[in-house]
């Protein structure tokens, strides 16, 4: 008898399983996913929180809904058979998911704020993993000496489209992954297995510029913060996955998105906005990490009345972008925010916005407590080339000018120069271009630039360096306090600048251009180091493709990142010489991280590229791999004689 029924139970929880299939598809679908992956609903599949209810709580569930919540009760229209049916078919959907090495560490995930002010020299708990954006780690088992037998561990296949642009978060063995469009995944660091899937659901109307990219999420306590296309801002438990919080930000009727990750300051939680590439007025918002509440917002446009509305010909301050689409830097012994703000609207018409166009282009200090702007320091006057300014603030302690100690501020922008500013007052230490720079005779003493006239965008075109590419993208350096060097991505470009705008229309001229054109074949790129008391380059390594990887540097004397080619690379931090190099398969846009886990150091790089870096795209350039690829997460640890080194594609084994 207890043969026949063992031999019968494959056949009866196949029939169930089958059932469950077409109750779900039928009834859960359209909230949860054909795959039950998540859509507006959680992701059901995620082995963590699979764990954490039995059959019986599941059947309640389905049973009776979540009061509170969008998920209703179906008693009526699913029996007591259909419910367990489905129980099983969730079952089965998570049982074929690669499995973790253990659940979720307990107790939950909690992030503090001293955590994040004094991170450990394990952890990568923020975007640039410190509040000053330095991307340096204090782990030194992977050096110069031994980084050579640095082999993939596992790698996690998203399945997203549209590459990867994001810097992982790493937290007490769990890797948190966003990615285009929305997604967030938390993935054991140990196996590459995943934990939960968050998909936002987006509505079909989106305005953004530059793909539907993602570069980040912030955690403080237990709860992750994305920012999303459609310009809100989520708080997701980080144990689960499950929304905790949504607020609308901005309205996509405005021309605003969100595709950075936010700033955690102290009891706030802090985010810009994408969209100064359309008609918009960027801002800066303060929320309450626990209710989403609005503390306050700081406008990068002013307003009528407002000091600096007078740097606005006309009503063109109404929609004159200054978008703050990249992450800020916080320094709480000043209890002071620093921002960086992106190019006025339009980009390269300056008739119809005539004078200084603030603060666009510029970096904002602003009080954390209330946002009231303290100081600012403006990088390009009226710009007409797209130069944002919203390149990381990178925060060095020490920094010797003129025979004394500063607390600076350095920041490369995509004007083509390394800024170095005092951060208590905004004053003006120096700008020392890194690239060929044609549109500025220089900076005076007060650090004002000097506009070269032959550089303003005409009907017929002029040729500026850099051009709209910048000499640097968004992608992030890094500063290590040991060489007293900063690391670049670097971009070496020019380009045709046209304007078809307000003075052309007045002399009633044929319709032309308005905008740039690339010039082709004279691109390519440069890792380079800089002084950062000098701001004069210490080493550069000149690459192929233009830079548009970001920086790591490490107390193992390392400098890691990789490129448009697909190589992830290690340098000699002191000297540029090229120690290590692994093909990824794509090209990489994102920053590589170091972490340590159970008493040893591993480094973590997103690969996955689409879209174009500053415009240079697939045609002609057969370097780029994978133009419309999705991402994969790398996990890197050093090859041990003896130990077990099984490389896991974590998406596809288990």
């Amino acid at each position: 008898m207890r043969v026949a029924v063992l031999l019968f139970l494959p056949w009866l929880v196949h029939a169930q399983t089958g059932r469950g299939q077409t109750l779900f598809t039928q009834q859960c679908a359209v909230c949860h996913g054909a795959t039950a992956e998540g859509g507006s609903g959680p992701d059901l599949t995620s082995p963590v929180w699979q764990r954490s209810v039995t059959d019986e709580q599941l059947q309640a569930v389905i049973r009776d809904g979540i009061r509170g919540t969008a998920m209703p009760a179906f008693a009526g229209r699913v029996d007591a058979s259909g419910r367990a049916a489905l129980v099983a078919h969730l079952r089965k959907l998570s049982a074929a998911a690669i499995q973790p090495f253990n659940s979720m560490p307990a107790p939950e995930i909690k992030v503090s704020w001293e955590d994040l002010k004094n991170p450990g020299s394990g952890e990568w708990l923020m975007y640039g993993r410190d509040s000053g954006n330095q991307r340096f780690s204090p782990l030194k088992d992977i050096h110069r000496g031994n980084v050579r037998n640095l082999v993939p561990l596992w790698s996690f296949q998203t399945g997203t489209p549209d590459g990867l642009e994001a810097t992982p978060l790493f937290v007490n063995g769990v890797l948190f992954l966003s990615t285009s469009w929305n997604h967030v995944f938390a993935i054991d660091a140990r196996t590459g297995a995943e934990l939960w899937h968050y998909k936002r659901r987006l509505p079909e109307k989106l305005k953004y510029c530059c793909g539907p990219v993602n570069r980040g999420v912030a955690i403080l306590g237990g709860t992750l913060y994305l920012g999303t296309l459609d310009a809100h801002l989520v708080a997701l438990n980080a144990r689960d996955g499950r929304v905790k919080w949504d607020v609308e930000v901005g309205k996509v009727e405005d021309n605003l998105s969100i595709t950075s990750p936010p700033l955690v300051a102290g009891n706030r939680i802090v985010t810009g906005v994408a969209g100064g590439d359309y008609p918009s007025r960027g801002f800066i918002d303060a929320y309450d990490p626990a209710t989403g509440k609005r503390l306050w917002r700081f406008h990068t446009v002013p307003g009528e009345g407002e000091k600096g509305v007078e740097t606005w010909s006309g009503d063109s301050f109404k929609t004159g972008g200054a978008a703050t689409w990249m992450n800020g830097s916080f320094d709480p012994a000043l209890n002071l925010i620093y921002w960086g703000t992106g190019n006025p609207f339009p980009d390269y018409d300056g008739d119809v916005r005539r004078e200084s166009n603030l603060f666009s282009d510029c970096v904002v200090a602003l009080d954390a407590g209330t946002g009231r702007l303290v100081w600012h320091y403006q990088f390009t006057s009226h710009d007409v080339w797209d130069y944002d300014g919203v390149n990381e603030m990178v925060f060095v302690d020490g920094l010797t000018h003129r025979g004394r100690r500063v607390n600076a501020l350095v920041h490369a922008d995509r004007n083509g120069h390394f800024f170095a500013l005092d951060r208590s007052s905004g004053k003006f230490l120096y700008a020392k271009p890194f690239v060929k720079v044609t549109w500025t005779k220089g900076y005076d003493s007060n650090g004002r630039a000097v506009t070269n006239p032959a550089a303003i965008p005409t009907y017929e075109g002029v040729e500026v360096c850099p051009g709209a590419a910048g000499g640097k993208e968004w992608n992030a350096m890094s500063f290590s306090p040991l060489t007293r060097f900063v690391y670049l991505p670097v971009i070496e470009n020019c380009a045709m600048f046209y304007n078809y705008g307000a003075e052309a229309r007045r002399k009633g001229l044929p319709p032309g251009p308005n905008g740039f054109r690339y010039l082709p074949g004279k691109a390519f790129g440069k890792v380079m180091a800089i002084r950062v008391d000098t701001g004069e380059p210490a080493w550069e390594v000149r690459t192929r493709t233009p830079m548009a990887t970001g920086m790591l540097s490490t107390a193992g004397n390392l400098l890691f990142t990789g490129n448009a080619e697909g190589s992830f690379q290690a340098f000699d931090a002191e000297k540029g010489d090229l120690l290590w190099s692994y093909q990824t398969g794509s090209g990489m846009r994102g920053a590589p991280i170091t972490f340590r886990m159970d008493g040893r150091q591993y480094v973590a790089m997103a690969s996955g590229m689409a879209g174009a870096i500053g415009g240079y795209t697939g045609a002609g350039a057969p370097w780029m791999r994978n133009y419309r690829s999705g991402g994969t997460l790398f996990v890197f640890h050093l090859f041990e004689p003896g130990a077990s080194t099984h490389f896991h594609g974590g998406a596809e084994s288990k």
